[in-house]
């Protein structure tokens, strides 16, 4: 067993665990006192504002200069303070279990991660370091601890996300924007990293997180943080007293992402190419993390695109963490449920391409209609995803590399359908119906190709 130092060269001796890799799905869920308000201001193209995302609201409260400011004081007067929001904060519909099954059965994602704490300061678990807690104020519920046990019962991971690396509000001083050892620039004095770590190590003891995923790296590096002792600390309690394969993200220092942890997390980005080291994209399905009643539904990824876009993120070596973000009551807004229930009917039929894949020798192809393809591999089957079901005769591998793969067939509602193919000099050519099979759910199409060898891989 590896005893963990606080040092690179010792906590790079950990390994990826395979059910992170396998598990190419995870639920984001931003829910806060910032879901009373919900709202922030949104562009045309849907993008974030200057004014940031609708869980900054808090932020954006206290700053003169923002759109927030202006809406608060506007519509809820300048007496509301933000510690106001957490008491009118209710979660009277919050049912964990509905959220669980709803998330395993209907969407098929394998591992659940919900904001323990957001940059409020507020926790969401049953704090002995603060009363500052959903369990002493708001809904009065151990939202981390029921959620958390909900989740487990259905054999997903799940994990408390801690943002408070750096917090825009200190509920100790309401009306003060920021924790009384911020600096005007946000760098962290000793007195906040020393009550940092202590909620964070508290988070890590009383709910042992099968991923310690941290935000708010922006201000200061991991020495004065000290997340370099925090990484080693879970790692030894992950081995030593749980027996648990755990990891840890990217965001442990400023300017020091995609530099260190177990996997990166791009937000609201992706990459254009395979990726050797493991990651993660996060984003919402519309312009926030949290619920914002000010976005219209045309802002949210369509069922098309949020399918396309998590194919192509597994095709490179990715998982995709999507958001949601539930109304103050607990409800999940219906536009959120609709977009999650299309991509997890979209797995039942198309999953054998996704969960325990892994990626291939070339990430991308494009046929001749013109057609996306993104390609995985399992086992020696090679699945090649289109975005489109392209009519007629169309090749994959013209610009290699040569493959022969024993048969060709495509995931349909009712399994595997053979379909008509033929080989020539390393390129495989399949002839498309006029229309796809009428118990596929759509928006795009898997063939498999067996017994196919992968050299970009030793999985």
């Amino acid at each position: 067993m590896v005893a963990y130092e606080p040092t690179w060269e010792s906590l790079e001796q950990h390994e990826l665990p395979d059910w992170f890799d396998d598990a190419k799905l995870g639920i984001f869920i931003h829910w806060g006192a910032y879901s009373v308000p919900a709202w922030a201001p949104v562009t045309d193209d849907g993008e974030v504002s200057e004014s940031g995302y609708a869980e900054w609201y808090v932020r954006g409260m206290y700053d003169e200069d923002s759109d927030v400011y202006d809406y608060h004081r506007s519509t809820y007067g300048e007496q509301v303070e933000y510690t106001d929001f957490l008491e009118q904060w209710s979660a009277d519909g919050w049912d964990p279990e509905r959220w669980a099954t709803f998330f395993d059965e209907e969407v098929g994602a394998r591992y659940v991660v919900l904001t323990a704490e957001h940059h409020d300061g507020i926790q969401l678990w049953d704090s002995d370091v603060t009363d500052w807690t959903t369990v002493e104020r708001g809904p009065n519920r151990d939202i981390v601890g029921e959620l958390g046990a909900a989740v487990r019962d259905r054999d997903m991971k799940f994990a408390g996300s801690f943002h408070g690396l750096l917090n825009f509000f200190d509920p100790d001083n309401p009306g003060l924007f920021g924790h009384p050892d911020v600096d005007d620039e946000g760098h962290p004095g000793p007195e906040y990293v020393e009550f940092m770590n202590e909620k964070l190590t508290e988070l890590i003891d009383e709910t042992r997180p099968d991923l310690l995923w941290l935000d708010g790296n922006w201000k200061a590096d991991t020495e004065a943080y000290g997340t370099k002792e925090t990484v080693a600390y879970y790692y030894e309690q992950a081995a030593e007293e749980w027996d648990k394969e755990v990891a840890v993200n990217d965001r442990l220092g400023a300017g020091e992402e995609q530099t260190h942890g177990d996997f990166y997390t791009p937000e609201y980005e992706t990459f254009d190419e395979r990726q050797e080291h493991k990651w993660e994209a996060t984003r919402g399905l519309g312009g926030s993390f949290g619920y914002n009643r000010n976005e219209p539904e045309h802002h949210y990824l369509s069922v098309e695109e949020l399918v396309h876009s998590f194919v192509d993120i597994v095709s490179k070596n990715g998982n995709l963490l999507i958001n949601v973000g539930p109304r103050a009551d607990g409800t999940i807004p219906a536009v959120q449920k609709e977009r999650l229930r299309g991509l997890g009917e979209w797995l039942a039929v198309n999953g054998d391409a996704i969960y325990g894949t892994t990626y291939w020798e070339r990430a991308a192809d494009t046929v001749a209609s013109s057609t996306d393809v993104r390609y995985t591999w399992k086992d020696g089957t090679l699945y090649a995803t289109l975005f489109d079901w392209a009519i007629g005769e169309q090749t994959l591998f013209e610009d290699g590399p040569d493959v022969t793969p024993a048969s060709v067939s495509l995931l349909t509602a009712s399994g595997r359908e053979p379909v008509d193919w033929q080989h020539a000099d390393g390129t495989v050519t399949i002839d498309f119906d006029a229309n796809p099979p009428s118990d596929h759910p759509g928006v795009a199409y898997t063939l498999t190709l067996q017994d196919v060898a992968n050299s970009a891989s030793s999985s």
